[in-house]
């Protein structure tokens, strides 16, 4: 049976929020020469004759320096990601809004036409039968010729007296039709400013993309299997370390912790059969892409339990758990503010769609740089 997050929050992203800094942050995303970076080093730099020459030790910081400059750059495009892909996720919803008030207002038209109908034909029997078609004309004209008071109460006793009600009910759906068309004019208006919100995180996130892969290729280019060599050491490092402390966390007991869901293992499965399906912005296409909140929901989706699309709303609804009590299937959120989730597979690893350029993979938990755990239940 389907079951759903406790405490739903409904968000609606600001169309303005960051904006003004999307041209500064993708212009700080442009590659700088790698002989940049060791132009500053000078601990082990040697001089022979008039030229200097690098030393072993300055190109192992020339590559470190590297690495890092990529992983900050890979958080930016984190942060614009999760943007874009709360953009998208609110419109979505307002969408939704905009069509549920349209058929209201339809609704309301049409019953307001059937109101007016009846009245008008009860008011032609009313009169006209008793010549007094001139008095008819007048009531129902627009004229002036009669005060509203006067309208109003010749065309209420006739409402009255059959069946039709007090005119204060047809005053009632006029008014409800108008304030439904308000709050109709108000969601497309915020729905504009939502997309147009969405399109620049979309081109910065993008072109954050676009840097971090000319950044890559370039060292590779320059540096060759000293950096891929470093990229390849460092990766093995970080699964020794997040395996490390997994095995103290799990040494830890903390008191009043809800027990993992009993369809974690359902959720890990649907999320191991996505791997290596790409990475795309905003995606949740199983077997063709997928963004880290969309590998997550679509997962949990599988194993029953619906939980919001993207990771900010996922982090902020579902129940928490101590970071060292994270358990398989548990949720972790990571940064500040939160942009990426992977599902936790245990010992250390978890199972996340990282990144444009890459596809779903298991990866090692940078404890430093988790947020937080959920729990689906």
């Amino acid at each position: 049976m389907t079951r759903h997050a406790v405490g739903r929050i409904r968000r609606t992203v600001s169309p303005l929020l960051g904006a003004i800094g999307c041209i500064s942050l993708v212009a700080s995303l442009v590659p700088a020469p790698v002989s940049a970076l060791a132009s500053g080093t000078s601990g082990s730099t040697q001089i022979r004759g008039n030229s200097f020459v690098s030393t072993p030790d300055d190109k192992q910081r020339e590559v470190d320096a590297i690495i890092d400059e990529l992983d900050r750059l890979a958080v930016a495009m984190d942060i614009l990601a999760e943007d874009y892909a709360i953009a998208m996720y609110d419109s979505r919803e307002l969408d939704k809004e905009i069509a549920a008030t349209e058929v209201r207002i339809k609704a309301k038209q049409i019953e307001l036409a059937a109101m007016q109908a009846q009245l008008k034909n009860v008011a032609l029997q009313t009169f006209v039968g008793n010549s007094i078609s001139n008095s008819l004309a007048s009531i129902l004209s627009s004229t002036g010729s009669l005060s509203d008071s006067v309208r109003r109460s010749y065309l209420t006793s006739v409402a009255l007296n059959t069946g039709v009600g007090s005119l204060d009910s047809l005053q009632g759906v006029i008014e409800d039709i108008a304030r439904e068309r308000k709050q109709l004019e108000s969601q497309r208006a915020r729905a504009g400013g939502i997309a147009d919100y969405a399109r620049k995180r979309l081109a910065a996130a993008e072109a954050s993309a676009v840097a971090y892969s000319a950044r890559e290729a370039q060292a590779l280019r320059e540096l060759g299997d000293l950096f891929s060599g470093a990229q390849q050491r460092r990766t093995k490092l970080a699964f020794e370390e997040s395996a490390r402390q997994a095995a103290i966390f799990s040494k830890s007991k903390s008191a009043n912790v809800p027990a993992p869901s009993s369809s974690a293992g359902t959720a890990i499965k649907a999320a191991m059969s996505q791997l290596g399906v790409r990475y795309k912005f905003g995606a949740l296409s199983p077997g063709v892409a997928f963004d880290c909140s969309g590998l997550t929901s679509y997962s949990w989706a599988k194993a029953g339990v619906i939980i919001p699309r993207v990771s900010r709303y996922q982090y902020a609804e579902l129940p928490k758990v101590p970071i060292s009590s994270a358990q398989p299937g548990d949720l972790i959120f990571s940064y500040n503010p939160v942009s990426h989730v992977g599902i936790y597979l245990g010992g250390g690893q978890m199972i996340a769609a990282p990144r444009t350029g890459d596809v779903v993979k298991i990866s090692a938990v940078k404890w430093s740089n988790v947020t937080g755990v959920g729990r689906p239940k």
